[in-house]
């Protein structure tokens, strides 16, 4: 019998309803176990294709897991997780790493004592709460450029802007809110620089002081300063610049072209767009130029320096604050001597300059940092040495384990402590503090375990277990046979650990400079960084680098004396950069060593070649009077340079000559009143 139509549609209905149950129940059982792997496998997979080489190698997977695993907690249980988009997720949220920090587990430390705190919050309330958090934790102080980790920072509860940012940056990435550090590189109305942070709120970036809570979303003591910057800038987990100085300053966009001597365009030749800044003509953006000779620059109302170099050839102009256009031609060659004297007009502001004297007591968010405040030196008080052992002061958080070092008497104490930074004595640890007494003295009295600004980990015993007895020149030729150089995947210049390094055999040029200096303090050699940042090793009187990267301590040496003032300090008067490649790089010396005046004035050993002097004097207002002076240092000779400062009657000391940073670090809970 034929069933009824009626029956037979009732059958297939069935029939459909259970094939669909039985799909869903398949799904479900595939998004419920499996998705959850699946989405941190996709996570996990995301990270490492941009990830930089030393995350990757110095960090082992089970870390990445623990921290996506996190992110995607705090994803799935903060109210406003599943309302943050994948990109700003990917990008914002789930990285741990913000600046060059060492990376540690603060996701999880902050993420537990937050949570409770922001409970029945928006998600502007809770960006602006956690804020408010940090403010208890740190307050600022300046530094050198060693950026902690944020649990460092948070234990130390001081750092400066860069540390600052970075933590607050951690903190709101680990409830769910996505955070960037932005930061202008270099003022131009002063010398110094600032970072502070972005958080997306609601579907839109908005901007706060790090550890510096206001009452609202888009205020800090900087908008004044920010919206005369040049540039402003932060960057995706890829390491891709996002531009976003219109957020703070009116912009315009300066377009260069690079012409031969016959008008011919010139292709690939290198664009350095220039900002007066601590005495030196700092590389905001540097660009190639297109097939046309072009390149183009977006930035604030106020000059640059346009720096051009070709192969053999470079040149140099102004660009006023209203140029859009501009040709130019590297007429400039090797040996060409000159002098450039320039007035350089910063960009002016519609703003009031805020009044940082006056404490905010009335507001209700000015009462709040106040009991921030308090709350901060309790735990100062109950967490920090107070006797009167000076290391142990300056440890902070960390001194129980400078105490136990020190307890541990090792003949190589004193040494070793020597060539640390106090800001090294707040975070080291107690395995580099014991590996680096397997120094020898020579070593150690070189600088010890620390090299530049790179993280701190333990490496001698590792290297010394590995490496023969090695001479200086031995040890310089086997980091050239067995080191390659590879410069991808780290666009923000990390530092490859020295184990790192030894195992993979590959590092980008900067970490295998470090690496050299490393390896040879470790095999009792004395070493150090030359002011160009490259490795010199003692054999002797005399200094070998690595021959493939034309160390300059292996150039012939000329030597130069400075006419120069006692008083004036490097960087904060005048600079000397040696031309590379037809561009200028700085000579890196320390900008609060009263020294290196004293050693040019007696004559410092440079290896020959030219060299740019500029001065400059910083005016009322924040203009600035610049006089620069390309000469050549030659092989065997004395070579003296006068360093002469322009002057005006409006070269007055103003309150603009403070750094900015320093004008906050003066008034640490000043606020507008609300």
């Amino acid at each position: 019998m034929r069933p009824r139509p009626g029956k037979m549609f009732d059958s297939n209905l069935n029939h459909t309803m259970k094939k669909r149950r039985l799909l869903a129940a398949i799904l479900l059982a595939a998004l419920c176990l499996p998705a959850a792997a699946q989405s941190e496998t996709e996570c996990l997979a995301f990270l490492y294709r941009s990830m930089p080489t030393p995350d990757s190698v110095d960090y082992p997977r089970a870390y990445w897991r623990r921290q996506v695993r996190m992110a995607l907690k705090a994803r799935a249980e903060m109210p406003w997780g599943q309302r943050v988009p994948m990109w700003e997720f990917e990008n914002f949220v789930l990285p741990v790493r913000v600046n060059n920090e060492s990376l540690d587990d603060a996701r999880t430390v902050i993420y537990k004592e937050l949570v409770p705190r922001l409970k029945g919050l928006s998600m502007e309330q809770a960006a602006l709460e956690v804020n408010h958090w940090c403010h208890e934790k740190v307050s600022y102080r300046p530094s050198d450029g060693r950026t902690s980790a944020p649990l460092a920072t948070m234990r130390n509860s001081i750092g400066r802007c860069g540390e600052e940012s970075t933590f607050t940056v951690s903190a709101l990435r680990a409830v769910g809110i996505p955070a960037r550090q932005v930061y202008c590189p270099r003022w131009a109305h002063t010398d110094d620089n600032h970072a502070w942070v972005e958080v997306w709120v609601d579907g839109r970036w908005r901007f706060m002081g790090a550890c510096e809570p206001e009452a609202v979303l888009d205020k800090g003591w900087f908008n004044w300063a920010a919206s005369r910057a040049m540039l402003v800038r932060t960057f995706d987990y890829a390491g891709h610049e996002i531009p976003t100085t219109a957020t703070y300053a009116p912009t315009k966009t300066l377009h260069v072209k690079v012409v031969d001597e016959a008008g011919a365009p010139i292709p690939d030749a290198t664009v350095d767009f220039r900002l007066y800044n601590y005495s030196e003509f700092y590389p905001l953006h540097t660009a190639t130029t297109d097939a046309e000779g072009r390149a183009s620059f977006t930035t604030g109302y106020g000059d640059l320096q346009v720096w051009v170099s070709t192969p053999g050839a470079y040149g140099v102009r102004k660009a006023d604050a209203y140029t859009t256009e501009m040709t130019l031609t590297p007429c400039h060659k090797t040996g060409s001597g000159w002098t450039m004297e320039y007035d350089w007009h910063v960009p002016v502001s519609t703003l009031e300059e805020p009044d940082r004297s006056v404490v905010d007591t009335v507001s209700d968010n000015g009462r709040r940092l106040q009991a921030e405040d308090k709350i901060r030196t309790d735990y100062q008080q109950a967490a920090f040495y107070h006797g009167d052992n000076e290391v142990l002061r300056k440890a902070r958080s960390n001194w129980r384990v400078l105490a136990q070092f020190l307890k541990e008497k090792h003949p190589q104490a004193g040494l070793v402590l020597q060539g640390l930074s106090e800001k090294d004595l707040r975070d080291v640890t107690l395995d580099v503090l014991r590996d680096a007494c397997l120094m020898s003295d020579v070593a150690l009295r070189s600088g010890g375990v620390r090299v530049s600004t790179e993280p701190l980990r333990p490496y001698v015993a590792y290297l010394q277990r590995r490496l023969p007895k090695m001479t200086a020149s031995q040890w310089t030729d086997w980091v050239e046979r067995n080191v390659r150089v590879d410069n991808t995947n780290n666009l923000k210049q990390l530092c490859l650990s020295v184990a790192g390094v030894y195992d993979t055999r590959r590092s980008d040029a900067h970490s295998r400079e470090l690496f050299t200096v490393a390896g040879a303090r470790a095999l009792g050699l004395r070493a150090e960084l030359d002011p160009l940042g490259k490795a010199r090793v003692a054999d002797g009187d005399r200094w070998l680098g690595l021959k493939d990267t034309a160390a300059a301590s292996q150039l012939p040496q000329g030597t130069l004396k400075l006419d120069v003032a006692p008083d004036v300090m490097y960087y904060h008067g005048y600079t000397i950069s040696r031309m590379v490649d037809g561009r200028p790089q700085s000579l890196d010396y320390a900008d609060d060593d009263p020294t290196v005046t004293e050693k040019f004035r007696k004559g410092l050993q440079l290896p020959a070649g030219d060299y740019l002097l500029t001065t400059g004097t910083r005016l009322k207002g924040g203009d600035v009077l610049t006089r620069s002076m390309m000469f050549s240092l030659k092989p065997g000779q004395v070579t003296q340079v006068p360093v002469c400062f322009r002057s005006s009657e409006r070269s007055v000391k103003s309150d603009l000559q403070l750094d900015d940073s320093e004008k906050n670090a003066r008034a640490t809970s000043v606020q507008s009143a609300q």
